[in-house]
């Protein structure tokens, strides 16, 4: 769970299927889904299913994107990498730079 203080984020969601939580609402967003998340309303998301999410992130105004180079992973090979544990301590010390915080955990299991 995290919130924006600088800018709106929202979501075209392209491919599979997405749970988020925004503010104290949570519900479902699949293929063809647009979601907006308003600047200091916390949220969090997570992908459902078998199958990998593919979505457009617009984060308003700009430049935010940075935040996802820089806490970020270097690319390893074609396709998508491998899973791995979630480093919340870079997650926080970047997302500083950036205007975002950590406020929760995650968004749980159904």
């Amino acid at each position: 769970m995290h919130v924006h203080h600088r800018e709106d984020e929202s979501f075209y969601v392209l491919e599979g299927q997405l749970r988020l939580q925004c503010g104290d609402e949570t519900f479902v967003a699949e293929a063809g889904s647009y979601i907006f998340l308003p600047r200091d309303v916390p949220h969090s998301f997570r992908v459902e299913g078998d199958t990998p999410a593919r979505m457009l992130t617009i984060e308003t105004p700009g430049g935010g994107e940075r935040f996802f180079v820089d806490a970020g992973r270097p690319v390893e090979g074609e396709g998508l990498p491998d899973a791995a544990p979630v480093d919340v301590e870079l997650l926080r010390r970047v997302g500083n730079a950036y205007g975002a915080e950590v406020v929760g955990p995650p968004l749980g299991a159904r």
